[in-house]
């Protein structure tokens, strides 16, 4: 009974204990509650590079270069910041929720960034002041992109109501709106930076 958290510590020191003093040479106490996620979070970070990688080759696919796929993937890791911090400076124990966000985050802020750049390449058709059409992408598709966040932010505010005690939709949704915050500021800072520069490095 009690906060997740805190079982979970109650559980790693009982085991320890069990271990260090308890049960003679050849024997081992472990603690049996979600040990198939904890015994495999190599193959969810494995998962998420996988993800991260399909991403790329479609992107790359799409729009023919390498270039601006790159400027899209370098997205992720920044939104990925949010979830660190989130989880990094507060109480909430990291579970499936969490490594579920890092996928959720990868949709989302790909999909972002597929507008802009996609914005991107049709009006350097029109004009060849790379600025300038950045900023007609950015006008002509920031309504959308900021609807998508902030209705996906509005979604996942009810699973945050039942608190951590609801491990994995709790951890889900704070991850997420945290990872989401960070993608916005990817999406005005980091976006233009590698694009506008890598693009004018090939010319």
């Amino acid at each position: 009974m009690g906060p997740m958290q805190m079982e979970r510590k109650f559980c790693e020191e009982a085991v320890d204990w069990m271990n260090g003093e308890v049960l003679p040479v050849g024997y081992l106490a472990e603690d049996m509650n979600d040990n198939w996620f904890y015994g495999n979070k190599d193959k969810y970070a494995s998962l998420i590079l996988l993800v991260i990688a399909l991403i790329f080759v479609i992107c790359a696919v799409h729009f023919n270069s390498l270039r601006y796929p790159l400027a899209i993937i370098f997205l992720i890791p920044v939104s990925f910041i949010g979830v660190f911090l989130v989880f990094g400076f507060s109480d909430f124990s990291f579970d499936k929720g969490g490594f579920a966000a890092f996928v959720m985050l990868s949709g989302i802020t790909v999909n972002a960034g597929i507008y802009l750049v996609t914005a991107l390449l049709r009006e350097k058709q029109l004009t060849k002041n790379q600025v300038k059409a950045y900023i007609r992408a950015f006008n002509s598709k920031i309504i959308p992109v900021a609807l998508t966040i902030i209705s996906s932010i509005i979604g996942l505010v009810p699973f945050l109501f039942d608190g951590p005690s609801e491990v994995f939709w709790f951890d889900f949704a704070i991850g997420t709106i945290a990872g989401l915050v960070f993608s916005i500021i990817a999406l005005l800072a980091l976006l233009p930076l590698l694009a506008l520069k890598r693009a004018k490095q090939s010319q």
